[in-house]
C-alpha cells in the first residue's frame, strides 16, 4: 500500500515500512490464503498516543520485521470508520487488535511498547498456528452472545426511565468542579443538556445550576484554550486543569448547544469563533474534522503562538459531525440572536446536502466512504432544523425522503430500530448487528419533530419514533448517566409541542420557552400552539406565546 492511504504521525517514524492494508475483502482473503492472522490497528488523526506508538512500537525494527512476516496488517481510521471501531476497539486508541483470518478477536490492548508488542506478536502468532480447534470454539461462542444481544436490548417504554436517569446525572454530579465523576472528567454534553431542558420543563433552578457551573468550570478551567478558543477533547483530573489537547469537531455540537441553551454568550461567541477561524473552509462552509493535540504549543501565549507552528488541522469532512454542528448553529442563532450562525449553517448544509446527498440513497460519510447510520440521523435532524428555521421547503422534502432511507436500509424488521450501518460491509465482525443507543436516540427525537410538521396519519414517524426507543428500551438502566440522550429522546416524544408562525419574534419566544417546541414556518403573523391533535386560539406576542404553551402543557397533561 501506498504512504498516501494513510496518516502517520507527523514526526519522523518508520510505521510506513510496515506492508499495512486497507480494510477490504482484498486483504481478508490475503489472509485467509497465506494462514496468517491479523493485526488491525485502530488510530485517529489527533491521537496523541497513535503517534507516540507510530514512532516508538512501529518504529522498532524487530516489530516491523515480526508484523510483515508473521501478521497481514490492517489499518483502519476510526474517524473514517466507525462500524469498525464499534466492534473492535480494545478501550481507547491507538487499539492493537489481534484476529484470525477471517476477523474474529484473538485478543487485544490499547498502546502497547516495543518489548510488549515484539512479545505479543510471538506469543499470539504460536498460539494461533498451534491451537486452532480451541479458537474455534471461542469465536463460535462469542457469536452465539452476540447473535442475542439485540433481542436482549428491547423492551418496553417506561416513563419512569426519565427520572431514574435525571438521578444518575445529579448523583454522578460534582459539585465542586462542575461535571460528573472523578478522572478523566469528559464533558457529557446529553447529561448537561438534559439537566438544561429539566430545568426549564420542572421549573427547577438547582438543575439550570449544575448545567452551568460545569460549562463554567470547563470554560474557565485548562481544558478551556484561552487563548484562540474551543474546548480541549477531556480533563485527565477532576479539577479540569490538565486536559487531553485535541479539538474535535464531534465534541462541540454537544457544548456549542449546551453554551447556547445556558445563555453563556460570551464564552459561545468565544468557541464559535474558534470554530469559523480554525476549522471552517470560507470556500465550501464545511468544518474539519479535528486539530491535533499538542502540549508544547498550547501552553504558549498570544506572543507565542504567532511564531509558532500551529497544531496539524484534519481537513476532512464527516458528515455526522458537520450535520450535528449546523443543528447547533441553528439553535443557537435563535436563542442568542446570532445571525451569522444561522448563515454559516445554512452554507454548510447547502455544501454538504450538495456533494453527499442523492434521493433514495442518503448520504455519504465522507470523500468515498459509504454513509452509515450516524450520517443519516444526524443528516434528517438537519434537514428538519433546515426547515423549521425557513431555509426552504426542500429541507422538509430531503427530510422525509432521508425518513425512508432510515426505514429502507437500516431498518430492524423485527424489533424496530436502526442498525449502525446498512449491510453492504459483512466482513469480520461487521456481519455482527449492532443497534447503538446514542443514534437510535438521535433518530427518534429527529423523528419526533418530523411528525409534529407532516402531522399527517398516514405519515408514521411518531409511531416509528416509539418503536425505535422500545428498541433499545432496555439499554439505560445499565447506562446510567449515559443513557442521557435516550431520556432526552423519551422526554421529547412524550411532552413535544408545535408553534405554527412566519413572525420570527414569536417563533424565538416559543424556543426560548419549551425546550422541546417544534417550529412550523408558514406566512402567517401570528402563531398556533399546538398539542397532538388540539390547537389553541392564535395569538400575536410573546407573552401570549408563553401562556399558550403553559395552557397546553396544561392539556397534555
Amino acid at each position: 500500500m501506498t504512504e498516501g492511504q494513510f496518516h502517520f504521525s507527523p514526526r519522523p517514524n518508520r510505521a510506513r515500512e510496515i506492508n499495512w492494508h486497507e480494510w477490504s475483502e482484498g486483504a481478508f482473503d490475503e489472509a485467509g490464503k497465506l494462514d496468517k492472522p491479523i493485526l488491525l490497528s485502530i488510530s485517529a488523526v489527533w491521537c496523541h498516543w497513535c503517534h507516540v506508538m507510530d514512532e516508538t512500537t512501529y518504529s522498532n525494527q524487530g516489530v516491523i520485521d515480526m508484523i510483515n512476516r508473521e501478521y497481514l496488517p490492517i489499518r483502519v481510521d476510526n474517524d473514517l470508520r466507525p462500524d469498525i471501531n464499534q466492534r473492535y476497539n480494545m478501550g481507547g486508541w491507538p487499539t492493537t487488535a489481534f484476529l484470525t483470518s477471517s476477523g474474529e478477536i484473538l485478543t487485544g490492548a490499547t498502546y502497547l511498547p516495543a518489548d510488549q508488542m515484539a512479545d505479543a506478536l510471538s506469543k499470539i502468532a504460536t498460539y494461533y498456528r498451534t491451537h486452532r480447534p480451541e479458537i474455534a470454539s471461542r469465536v463460535l461462542e462469542g457469536k452465539k452472545r452476540s447473535g442475542s444481544a439485540v433481542a436482549r436490548a428491547a423492551g418496553s417504554l417506561d416513563d419512569a426511565i426519565v427520572d431514574e436517569v435525571l438521578d444518575a446525572v445529579k448523583n454522578s454530579y460534582d459539585a465542586e468542579y462542575g461535571g460528573f465523576g472523578s478522572a478523566p472528567k469528559f464533558p457529557q454534553t446529553d447529561a448537561i443538556l438534559m439537566l438544561l431542558e429539566q430545568a426549564q420543563l420542572r421549573s427547577d433552578p438547582e438543575l439550570r445550576s449544575m448545567a452551568v457551573h460545569t460549562l463554567q468550570q470547563m470554560a474557565g478551567g485548562g481544558t478551556y484554550d484561552h487563548v484562540e478558543g474551543g474546548f480541549f477533547r477531556y480533563s485527565t483530573t477532576q479539577d479540569w486543569s490538565v486536559p487531553h489537547f485535541e479539538k474535535m469537531l464531534e465534541d462541540h455540537a454537544g457544548l456549542v448547544s449546551g453554551l447556547a441553551l445556558a445563555g453563556m454568550r460570551d464564552q459561545l461567541d468565544a468557541t464559535t469563533g474558534y470554530l469559523d477561524r480554525v476549522l471552517r473552509d470560507p470556500a465550501t462552509g464545511l468544518y474539519a474534522g479535528s486539530q491535533d493535540a499538542d502540549e508544547h504549543y498550547y501552553s504558549l501565549d498570544t506572543d507565542g503562538r504567532a511564531h509558532a507552528t500551529a497544531p496539524y488541522v484534519d481537513r476532512r469532512v464527516y458528515t455526522s459531525w458537520n450535520a450535528a454542528l449546523a443543528i447547533t448553529y441553528l439553535d443557537a442563532a435563535i436563542r442568542c440572536e446570532r445571525p451569522t450562525l444561522r448563515e454559516y449553517a445554512a452554507a454548510l448544509l447547502s455544501s454538504l446536502f450538495g456533494e453527499r446527498y442523492a434521493p433514495s440513497a442518503g448520504l455519504a460519510h465522507a470523500v468515498g466512504i459509504a454513509g452509515q447510520l450516524p450520517d443519516q440521523v444526524w443528516g434528517l435532524w438537519a434537514a428538519v432544523r433546515a426547515y423549521e428555521s425557513g431555509l426552504g421547503g426542500e429541507w422538509l422534502e430531503r427530510a422525509l425522503d432521508l425518513a425512508q432511507h432510515l426505514e429502507d436500509r437500516y431498518a430492524d424488521r423485527k424489533l424496530g430500530g436502526y442498525f449502525d450501518h446498512a449491510g453492504t460491509d459483512q466482513l469480520g465482525r461487521l456481519s455482527e448487528p449492532i443497534k447503538p443507543l446514542v443514534e437510535n436516540s438521535i433518530a427518534a427525537m429527529a423523528l419526533t419533530e418530523l411528525a409534529e410538521l407532516v402531522g399527517d396519519p398516514a405519515q408514521p414517524h411518531l409511531a416509528r419514533a416509539r418503536r425505535i426507543l422500545e428498541s433499545v428500551a432496555a439499554l439505560p438502566r445499565q447506562y446510567g448517566l449515559m443513557a442521557a440522550v435516550f431520556a432526552r429522546a423519551l422526554d421529547r416524544l412524550n411532552n413535544s409541542i408545535k408553534v405554527s408562525t412566519g413572525n420570527p419574534a414569536l417563533a424565538r419566544a416559543a424556543v426560548l420557552m419549551h425546550p422541546y417546541a417544534v417550529v412550523d414556518p408558514n406566512k402567517d403573523d401570528r402563531a398556533v400552539v399546538c398539542v397532538g391533535t388540539i390547537c389553541l386560539a392564535p395569538v400575536s406576542t410573546p407573552a401570549a406565546i408563553g401562556e399558550a404553551i403553559q395552557e397546553a402543557r396544561q392539556t397534555r397533561a
